[in-house]
């Protein structure tokens, strides 16, 4: 009897299992399939296919013109339980259909572009945005299960034309074994970040940040701190997971514990890598499981045109991302499919369907029973919005008709006026964004504009208030601001303070809807605002800003620019590929906010056509947002537009009259500065590798090509920074001017693995902001100064003049000093500033540091009296008397019972003690005795007593709340 009992158990286990796995066959649940990539099914389709029906959208507009970055080009499907699902860039949505109808079951909104196909996993659809987001949705539903934002910040920037995170997901997710993956991050010197997360729940498996400062080898043999720029869909191949990395190569991880197993640039130029991977057949039975999984390229994207002709990477199947498999047959894009009109972007099969993706942007299903087919159609392919009937119904003021002309961002700071959306939206070249702290309002807004046919390039929407979120600087053209209380703000001076920052310059305008008397207040206490001409206008009090950036240059050539605004660290402000220029055209030109370049007729060569080649027609850009512009719209923001005469023969190099050598630049030495480690004046030499540029001494910053684009900020001695992603130009294109490190897209004709072919602008940033920098050898005798950043990515300088050294040292050259820590097994530990909830001191030094640390000692220093002062972070524990220790400083009590949760309630909060009056001779030998735990530290900084030192930062106190449900 419980023989019979168990045997049916078993069986009805069984066929449980075959109905499960019957339903898994007929899923196409990821992008080409499964978490290989692999694009191979075991399902058949019918003999004879007919059209079932056709949803009709728009064509999607990839992020990056260049093709190796296109991995959003189309509309990606999946399919699962007989629910497809496609994301979408044109308005920022997932949408639900049913597999056998074309019914649109649900759509769910995000606040960014969503440029990765969804994956569906058991009840659930995943997809992450550009908003800096992963999603998690219920399938049948579109209801939220949860959000989970990969960076503790708001801070936005213009990314490929669209207001963004500066930690867009561009990993596209991968799920495995309830383990969703997926990368954050596209600038390595802004941080990446990739995780693996619960699919269930959204809490972190594990994270790495450690992956966007990793100093080693770039094109050319050069070397420069560089780092994984995740961009391309993720893929597990056995034991790993592979994060490709836009126009490189893809970096390789375990997936278990998401440490780092490989990354590193091709050596050799003219190597083009792409966005597509593959994981290669898995490992047949018997062979060592040790092995490297292969990958499969295609060598169709890891193409690109030279200078000298077509390039090729070096391996890769040609065709390979244009193919399934669908059990023995293979189904090529470029085969015709009766019944699909236009160029096949991309097939998948499920549950007997054969779905086709044209790139014009419709999707098709194709079934086995014959019946008229279902046409849908998108209203983003009607637009209809219906201009003001007169132009005194027109609710925008007269005087902005000529600044909207020519186009630009415009920013909704509520809605002072309902029939005032649908005026700026008849506007030609504008992009509108709306920003509410409603979320109700928004989501009706949305769903109206929507109906009517706007696209999220033409009207998007930010929920929150400006206090949480980080607008670019100078962004808007316009800014039309409502109540205050509209952007979640307490007063109108408030509102003015956030959004007076985000006005570009020369001409930009804000208008506040307000009453007369609190225009008077306004008047008066913004009156010395720099740039701002007030006025009163329609119910508006009307901020102007007029003119150049106080401190801020034009560049009209001569190889100086003294821009008082570019200083060490930078950050992005927007990067595009909108405007390209050939890698060896003359200088951009920046005049009142309006770049002027003009690139060369490179392509004629080898064909006939020699260098120097022919200068074409002058390109025109917006300095402040990458915006491409015609002639018309550049005359209109601009007070000249210098270009240079097509007709007149031009050199294949443009050089600084002292660099000499065209090919080979002797390295950069560029007067004297004083050590800040010794007080000693020397030669101010820093490191530079490859590159013909040898670099430019434009007054206040040296810009060259150093493997990747990189600046010295002579002011306070930074050592070399490196922009890393792009190649800038063999002409210097790296110049600083009206107020931005402007780094313009000089990279055609060049097929080198730089991850991102692109251009950005760059701009100051607070000294919090982590970014690290190579200093080079030098002399260390007699120290008089120093910072010792344990377990840091890098060096740094400080404006007072602390140099701080990454011990140990990973990040490039460093000066090598007279330094022991022992045991030689203390352990590094690292994490990204941004984690960094509150105390005293740099982020960036508290972010990392060592455990186990027994002592350390520093000799070669100057005799005297000095400061000391030491950081701590609690990385580990959240309760007190885990980590219990004692410090002594040369053989004397320093800190006894030292707990440093204790003393900051938190994993994430910076402790800095600082000692006076303390005086050295020679050496200084720190002693940790533990009592509980490990003994540990963050950094050491000392400082002669005569010397000014930096003051300790008081850090804004943050709770860090990644992971949103409802």
């Amino acid at each position: 009897m419980r023989y019979s009992v168990l045997r049916v158990s078993l069986l009805l286990l069984l066929l449980v299992s075959l109905q499960e796995r019957a339903v898994q066959a007929s899923d196409w649940p990821m992008w080409r399939m499964d978490p290989a990539r692999s694009a191979q099914t075991e399902q058949l389709l019918p003999e004879s296919l007919h059209l079932q029906w056709v949803h009709r959208l728009p064509q999607l507009e990839p992020a990056y013109k260049n093709e190796r970055l296109q991995f959003d080009a189309g509309y990606e499907p999946v399919v699962k339980d007989e629910i497809l699902f496609f994301g979408s860039s044109q308005n920022d949505s997932v949408t639900a259909l049913d597999l056998k109808t074309g019914k649109q079951l649900w759509k769910y909104t995000t606040e960014g572009p969503i440029r990765f196909a969804p994956v569906a996993w058991k009840d659930a659809v995943y997809f992450g945005s550009d908003d800096g987001c992963l999603y998690a949705v219920s399938a049948q539903t579109g209801e939220l299960l949860w959000k989970f934002r990969a960076v503790p910040s708001r801070r936005l920037i213009l990314g490929n034309r669209r207001l963004i995170s500066v930690w867009p997901v561009r990993g596209g997710p991968v799920i495995e074994n309830d383990t969703v993956y997926f990368a954050a991050g596209v600038w390595p010197f802004e941080g990446v970040f990739i995780y693996a997360l619960d699919t269930a729940t959204g809490k972190v498996k594990w994270m790495n940040d450690q992956l966007g400062f990793l100093y080693g080898q770039h094109p050319h043999a050069a070397e420069a701190l560089g780092g994984v720029t995740p961009q391309g869909y993720l893929v597990i191949s056995d034991k790993e997971l592979i994060v490709p990395c836009g126009t490189a190569f893809p970096a390789r991880l375990n997936k278990q514990t998401g440490k780092l197993i490989a990354f590193e640039l091709p050596k050799p130029g003219r190597t083009p890598g792409g966005w597509f991977t593959a994981a290669g057949k898995a490992a047949r039975r018997g062979e060592t499981e040790v092995a490297t999984p292969s990958l499969q390229f295609d060598r169709d994207v890891n193409s690109a045109r030279h200078e000298n002709g077509q390039n090729y990477g070096p391996d890769g199947k040609r065709g390979l991302r244009q193919q399934i498999q669908v059990g023995n047959q293979s189904l090529k894009y470029q085969t015709p499919i009766p019944g699909v009109d236009g160029t096949i972007h991309s097939l998948l099969v499920a549950s007997d369907y054969l779905i086709a993706v044209t790139l014009e942007g419709s999707i098709y299903c194709l079934g086995s029973e014959p019946t008229t087919p279902a046409t849908y159609e998108s209203p983003l392919l009607k637009q209809i919005i219906t201009p003001p009937d007169t132009p005194q119904t027109n609710p925008i003021p007269e005087m902005f008709s000529g600044s909207l002309q020519a186009g630009g961002y415009v920013l909704l700071a509520g809605i002072p006026d309902a029939r005032q959306l649908d005026s700026l939206l008849t506007q030609p070249q504008v992009q509108v964004i709306y920003l509410g702290n409603h979320a109700g309002q928004i989501k009706s807004l949305r769903q109206l504009y929507h109906k009517r046919g706007l696209s999220s390039s033409q009207l998007s929407f930010l929920s929150g208030t400006l206090e949480e979120i980080q607008l670019p600087p100078y962004f808007a053209q316009t800014i039309i601001a409502a109540e205050h209380i509209d952007s979640g703000v307490k007063s109108y001076s408030e509102l003015i303070s956030h959004l007076y920052p985000a006005l570009r310059p020369y001409g930009g305008r804000l208008l506040v809807k307000c009453s007369e008397a609190d225009h008077q207040k306004l008047a008066a206490e913004f009156e010395t605002l720099s740039q701002a001409k007030i006025s009163r206008i329609d119910g508006y009090t009307v901020f102007k800003k007029s003119g150049a950036i106080p401190g801020s240059t034009n560049y009209t050539g001569g190889w100086s620019s003294p821009d008082e605004l570019v200083k060490a660290p930078v950050g992005v402000l927007w990067y595009d590929d909108s405007v390209g220029n050939f890698k060896r055209a003359p200088q951009p030109l920046f005049v009142d906010g309006v770049m002027t370049s003009h690139s060369k007729y490179w392509q004629g060569y080898p064909a006939g056509v020699r260098p120097p080649y022919q200068l074409l027609a002058p390109q025109f850009a917006d300095v402040y947002t990458g915006r491409k512009l015609t002639a018309s719209q550049a005359e209109m923001l601009a007070t000249e537009l210098p270009t240079l005469d097509q007709a007149q023969k031009q050199p294949s190099q443009y050089r600084p009259p002292y660099q000499k050598n065209d090919w080979s630049p002797a390295p950069p030495v560029i007067g004297e500065r004083t050590n800040p480690l010794t007080g000693k004046t020397e030669p101010r030499a820093f490191p530079k590798s490859y590159g013909c540029d040898g670099g430019v001494d434009y007054s206040y910053l040296y810009t060259m090509r150093s493997g990747t684009a990189a600046f010295y900020d002579k002011r306070i001695e930074s050592g070399t920074i490196h922009i890393s992603g792009p190649r800038s130009g063999c002409t210097n294109s790296i110049v600083p001017a009206n107020g931005l490190l402007n780094v313009p897209y000089y990279f055609q004709g060049c097929t080198c693995s730089y991850p991102l072919p692109v251009g950005l602008s760059l701009i100051a940033m607070p000294e919090t902001h982590e970014q690290w920098m190579v200093w080079g050898k030098s002399d260390v005798q007699q120290v008089h100064r120093v910072g010792l950043n344990f377990g840091a990515p890098g060096d740094r300088m400080t404006d007072k003049g602390t140099l701080w050294l990454d011990i140990p040292s990973v990040g490039g050259p460093s000066p090598e000093l007279d330094l022991q820590v022992s045991p030689i097994s203390a352990k590094p530990f690292y994490e990204h500033s941004l984690w960094i909830e509150g105390g005293r001191g740099w982020p960036w030094v508290g972010a990392s540091g060592i455990t186990g640390v027994r002592e350390i000692r520093l000799n070669q220093i100057k005799a005297g009296d000095y400061t000391v002062r030491l950081y701590f972070r609690e990385p580990e524990f959240s309760s007190t008397g885990q980590r219990v220790f004692d410090i002594s400083l040369n053989g004397k009590p320093l800190i006894s019972q030292f707990d440093i949760f204790q003393e900051t309630k938190s994993s994430q909060k910076i402790l800095v003690r600082e000692f006076s009056q303390i005086h050295l001779d020679q050496k200084l030998s720190l002693t940790f005795t533990a009592r509980t735990g490990e003994p540990l530290i963050c950094g050491l900084e000392l400082i002669e007593q005569s010397l000014p030192a930096d003051s300790l930062v008081e850090l804004p106190a943050q709770e860090l709340e990644l992971l949103t449900k409802p």
